[in-house]
């Protein structure tokens, strides 16, 4: 009678181990645990958040592209909200402290636009984008304003499902300056570190 009570007490306490096991590893959340929320999305970035910050200053100091200055672009910031397949974006970027306004170059630029990204490579490691933004800019010390539609195309490199790499040129067309009517291609000139949040 005692072997039998030991034998259903070990038998409850191994057993209440293991659930309390079960419960601890199923209430770990997974790092793509509201992800997978969506499967029928085509993609791992559908319905999560990114925010990207110019690195570039910064990487031509660790890696110098040129012995010259190195231009790193307008765009400080960039936000974007990406639904199943296509984002709303924000592009920001500013420089209007006091020393820049006496000697510098001093600019302020504002985007809002939509964008859609597309796989290269099977694994989507390796992407394209494709943006329309409504934009807006004031640049130099005799104010030089543009406002009007950029269209963008960009690369990205995803190193994790969280963290990638990506530059972008754009087609300006719209109006400002003196001249009235402005049309400018930028090439790439800016590296953004961006990481994607849930």
């Amino acid at each position: 009678m005692k072997k039998s009570l030991l034998t259903i007490a070990i038998f409850a306490i191994v057993l209440g181990i293991g659930t309390s096991q079960d419960a601890k590893t199923k209430s770990v959340p997974s790092v793509y645990a509201e992800e997978d929320e969506y499967e029928d999305d085509p993609y791992f970035w559908s319905h999560s958040k990114e925010i990207g910050i110019n690195f570039t200053p910064l990487i031509s100091k660790l890696i110098p592209f040129n012995l010259g200055q190195n231009d790193s672009g307008n765009i400080g910031l960039r936000w974007k909200k990406y639904y199943a397949t296509r984002a709303f974006r924000i592009n920001f970027g500013a420089n209007i402290i006091s020393d820049v306004l006496d000697n510098g170059n001093p600019f302020i630029y504002l985007a809002f636009g939509v964008e859609k990204r597309y796989p290269i490579s099977k694994d989507k490691k390796l992407t394209y984008t494709s943006a329309w933004d409504l934009a807006f800019s004031v640049e130099g010390q005799e104010p030089d304003a543009f406002f009007g539609i950029a269209k963008g195309y960009g690369f990205e490199y995803h190193i994790t499902k969280r963290i990638f790499l990506s530059t972008e040129a754009q087609m300006n067309l719209g109006i400002g300056g003196e001249e009235g009517i402005k049309v400018q291609f930028q090439l790439p000139t800016a590296v953004f570190v961006n990481v994607r949040l849930y």
